[in-house]
C-alpha cells in the first residue's frame, strides 16, 4: 500500500492536472436519439462517488469529489427535468489565478437544481450573484432538443448551439478566448480525428475514446503490445479520475428518464455502470467509493516504471483493457435489458445488486492479475 501511494503522489505532482475533454452531442447524432454529454475528468484528487441530491427545485443526480461531504460541487450530472451539465477547464479565458480559483462545481450544483432548459441556464449566467470567478467551457443539455457550449469568463459567455446531427467538442481551451493560450490542443485534434465522418455516436464510442486513446501525434499505443510508453498529451493520462456519459432526454419521453454511465477511476482500468436520475437514492454501492479504489490499484500497476512515473507499462495495461471491456460489454447488456422491459424501483435495485456482484467479481479477477505480475 504505501508504494502505492508512492506512486500515486509521484503521478499527480509530475503530470498536469485539471486536463478534461468533453464532448456535447445533438439528439440527431446519438444512436438512440437523445442528447448526449461526455466528459474526461482530470483532478489531483483520485477519488468521486455519484450521488442523488434534493432540495432543489429539482432533483438531481451528479459526479461528486469525494471529500465533498456537502455536495456543494458538482462535476457533470443531470435533473429529473432532463437539465444536464458538465464542464471542463479554460486556460485562456482568465489569467491563471482566475483558472486556478474556477467555481465551476458550485456553479453547475446550482444550475442542476434550478435549471430546466438551456435558457434557464443563460439567465444564470446573466445572474450577478452566480458563483465566481469562472473560466470554463460548459457543455449543457435540456429535455426540448437543446444541446450547447456555453465559453464563460468572470465577466462575460458565448454559446455555440450544437448542429442539428452534429457534435462540439472542448479540451482546456476556448474559441473565444486567447490566442496562443490555453491547454490540450492534442487532444483537440485527437477528438478531430476521432469523430470525422461519423455521423453517430453511443456511450461505448465515448468509453473506448477515453480509454484506448493514448495517442499524441505520431507517438500512439496502436500495435504496441508490450514495452514502456510515455505519455503525452492523451485523452486518458495519469490524473484521469472518471469518465462520465449523460444520455438526455429522446423527443416526447419522459423528462426524468435521463441517466449517467459512470466509470469512477482512471479509465483505461475501469468500466461503466449504470444510474438513473428517476432511481433516486438507488445508487450502485461500488460508485461510493470501491471503484475507485480498485483504479488507483490498477493505475499504480501500469505506471511501475521504477525511475519514471509517466511511463506506462503496455503489455500490462493490455491486459487490464480486454478485461475491462469483457466487463462494459456484460454492464452495458444488463442495463439496456432493464430499460427494454421498463425501469421500475424493483428492476433498478435488481440491476444495482447485480452490478456489485460484478464488480466484487472483476475486482476478485483483477487482484489475481496483481498478485501474477508481483504486486
Amino acid at each position: 500500500m504505501r508504494r502505492l501511494w508512492i506512486i500515486l503522489a509521484a503521478l499527480l505532482l509530475g503530470a498536469p492536472a485539471l486536463a478534461c475533454t468533453t464532448a456535447v452531442v445533438s439528439a440527431g447524432a446519438s444512436a438512440d436519439g437523445r442528447p448526449m454529454l461526455w466528459k474526461q475528468r482530470d483532478a489531483p484528487d483520485p477519488y468521486n462517488i455519484i450521488v442523488h441530491v434534493k432540495g432543489g427545485k429539482f432533483a438531481y443526480t451528479a459526479l461528486f469529489p469525494t471529500k465533498d461531504s456537502l455536495h456543494t460541487r458538482a462535476y457533470a450530472g443531470i435533473n429529473e427535468a432532463g437539465f444536464g451539465i458538465m464542464n471542463n477547464l479554460s486556460y485562456n479565458l482568465g489569467s491563471d489565478e482566475v483558472v486556478q480559483r474556477t467555481k465551476a462545481g458550485p456553479l453547475m450544483a446550482r444550475a442542476l437544481a434550478g435549471c430546466r432548459t438551456l435558457e434557464d441556464f443563460e439567465a444564470l449566467l446573466r445572474d450577478p450573484s452566480r458563483p465566481r470567478p469562472q473560466s470554463s467551457n460548459f457543455g449543457v443539455i435540456d429535455a426540448q432538443g437543446g444541446a450547447a457550449y456555453f465559453e464563460v469568463s468572470d465577466t462575460s459567455f458565448v454559446r455555440f448551439d450544437v448542429p442539428p446531427g452534429g457534435i462540439l467538442y472542448r479540451t482546456n481551451y476556448s474559441l473565444t478566448g486567447d490566442e496562443g493560450r490555453g491547454r490540450g490542443q492534442e487532444r483537440y485534434a485527437t477528438m478531430g480525428c476521432l469523430t470525422d465522418g461519423r455521423s453517430r455516436f453511443t456511450p461505448e464510442f465515448f468509453f473506448e475514446a477515453g480509454r484506448r486513446h493514448l495517442q499524441h501525434g505520431a507517438d500512439s499505443l496502436r500495435g504496441r503490445r508490450s514495452g514502456w510508453m510515455l505519455e503525452h498529451d492523451y485523452i486518458p493520462r495519469p490524473t484521469t479520475t472518471a469518465s462520465i456519459v449523460i444520455e438526455g432526454v429522446a423527443p416526447g419521453a419522459d423528462a426524468g428518464s435521463g441517466m449517467m454511465w459512470c466509470a469512477t477511476g482512471y479509465t483505461p482500468c475501469a468500466y461503466p455502470v449504470a444510474v438513473w436520475v428517476a432511481a433516486g437514492e438507488d445508487i450502485p454501492e461500488c460508485l461510493k467509493g470501491d471503484a475507485n479504489v480498485l483504479s488507483v490499484e490498477l493505475s499504480a500497476s501500469v505506471h511501475s516504471h521504477p525511475d519514471h512515473p509517466k511511463m506506462v507499462d503496455v503489455k500490462r495495461l493490455r491486459r487490464i483493457e480486454k478485461a475491462v471491456r469483457r466487463a462494459q460489454r456484460r454492464e452495458f447488456h444488463a442495463a439496456r435489458r432493464l430499460m427494454r422491459r421498463g425501469l421500475t424501483p424493483e428492476g433498478v435495485r435488481r440491476y444495482n445488486a447485480c452490478a456489485d456482484r460484478r464488480f466484487a467479481g472483476f475486482g476478485k479477477g483483477m487482484a489475481g492479475r496483481l498478485k501474477e505480475a508481483g504486486r
